[in-house]
């Protein structure tokens, strides 16, 4: 086992990053499959393990160790099975496509007659765009295109057919399968059907993979009691963040944290309405084919880069990409032009749009964003309508022109100037107001923020 890594890395780095890529294979260490198998727990020796997709083996050979004797291993690249045999002698192999070839057919290969009791594994993550799903069985065909469209989601249905009742299923994902609206239907079938027994938020843990990961660990047992363990990798440890009932979620699953997490998530929730509510126009990406039209690179928070004459209208043009780092970056589009890189946002009232932009840019919006759309992700994502949409929103006429009279500062004053800070954090502190927080609510957001975005949309770290 001490050579085990290096052999398996040394295997990976001679595929070609081309390959690799369209393939969506990239290895787990045996650190983490150590891990991962330290979350479940083996009731005797001889509960059958499979992992369908087991590269050389990695999760079998961290199963040996652990004494389990019960262990069979499946993947196309033969060369990856040679060496899953060499590593671990006790487990058996064979060479085949688990995605592409029926349950059934898998049981045959082994001589199997029950199904298994942990299937463990990291599956290939690539779009069925990309690639190809060589199976004649058109019912579990249009179900991946349906519930997300890619192979990992190809596999997570294979691994519902091939685990017993009661059985587990522990697999490496995408993070954006918790919250990303093409898997909404797979979703709330997991909530309905199976027990999330944990989420283990791992962050960008795989070098060249675009995104960050999460283990996912279902038990083929619906508790209506079930309470999820919200764990994160923190100095090469799962440490519990906190618990959640299951039942809280129906769909979308965020990662709270921690206990003022979940309690403002309930506070946006119940006290406030959203956008949505307040829309009477058009929300989604701009389409125009325009050579001048206005791109998301144009704009900049509060106003465009270049001199830009805007005098009427009542768009407001969101850059679409968003990011951590930088939060909401939108200006008051007027009539112009935009590109599919801009959402817009149009009301019937050009000065309630000017509200709407003052109240998207601030600290407490963009903790919403990004802890109860994006789970905190710190890869760039695209902020569309329904993110849009969903957001807290409320229409204070007490402080409405207050609000105005800041965005209008932002507008006009030298784009991060002092002074440009300065209305900046009024502006935030007046949001605050607004939506009632506690300072102890204020303070939580604020760390949060700032822990995430850059330096510079900090007056004091600019």
């Amino acid at each position: 086992m001490e050579n085990f890594d290096k052999f398996s890395k040394e295997y990976e780095e001679s595929l070609e990053v081309k390959f690799k890529k369209a393939n969506g294979i990239f290895y787990t260490d045996l650190r983490l499959a150590t891990l991962l198998l330290n979350e479940l727990t083996f009731d005797h020796e001889n509960m059958k393990i499979i992992d369908p997709y087991c590269g050389t083996g990695v999760f079998l050979a961290a199963a040996a160790e652990k004494g389990m004797k019960n262990l069979f291993g499946i993947d196309l690249d033969k060369k990856a099975i040679n060496l899953a045999k060499k590593y671990t002698p006790t487990a058996k192999f064979t060479c085949m496509d688990s995605i592409a070839c029926e349950f059934k057919d898998i049981m045959k290969r082994f001589k199997l007659k029950e199904k298994f009791d942990f299937v463990i594994s990291n599956p290939p993550y690539v779009p069925l765009k990309s690639t190809s799903l060589n199976t004649k069985e058109y019912l579990f065909l249009r179900q991946v295109k349906n519930y997300g469209d890619n192979l990992y989601i190809a596999a997570l249905l294979r691994a519902k057919e091939m685990v017993n009742d009661n059985g587990f299923i522990a697999f490496i994902i995408p993070k954006n399968f918790l919250h990303v609206n093409a898997y909404s239907f797979f979703r709330r079938e997991i909530l309905r059907d199976f027990s999330i027994i944990s989420i283990i938020d791992l962050g960008m843990y795989f070098k060249n993979v675009r995104g960050e990961q999460i283990v996912l660990i279902l038990k083929k047992q619906k508790n209506d009691n079930n309470k999820i363990k919200i764990k994160k990798l923190i100095d090469n440890e799962f440490k519990l963040l906190t618990e959640i009932k299951q039942d809280f979620y129906n769909d979308k699953i965020i990662l709270f944290e921690n206990d003022e997490d979940v309690n403002i998530y309930k506070k946006f929730n119940k006290a406030y309405t959203t956008l949505n509510d307040y829309v009477k126009g058009y929300v989604g990406r701009g389409h125009s084919k325009d050579k001048n039209s206005i791109g998301g690179k144009d704009i900049r928070k509060f106003g465009f880069k270049t001199p830009t004459a805007v005098t009427s209208g009542n768009q407001i043009f969101i850059q679409n990409i968003y990011s951590a780092e930088a939060g909401i970056i939108a200006c008051f589009g007027g009539e112009l032009k935009a590109n599919d890189t801009i959402t817009i946002f149009t009301d019937g009232d050009p000065t309630m749009c000017r509200y709407v932009l003052g109240l998207i840019h601030s600290r407490l919006i963009n903790f919403y964003l990004l802890k109860y759309c994006f789970n905190i992700s710190t890869v760039t994502m695209h902020i569309d309508a329904r993110y849009l949409k969903s957001i807290p929103f409320i229409v204070d006429n007490e402080n409405f022109n207050v609000v105005l009279e800041y965005v209008n500062k932002l507008e006009n004053l030298t784009y991060m100037s002092d002074e440009w800070f300065k209305y900046y954090d009024l502006l935030n502190r007046m949001v605050y107001r607004i939506y009632n927080l506690s300072q102890k609510e204020i303070n939580f957001i604020d760390l949060t923020i700032k822990k995430l975005q850059s330096k510079k949309w900090d007056k004091n770290g600019k």
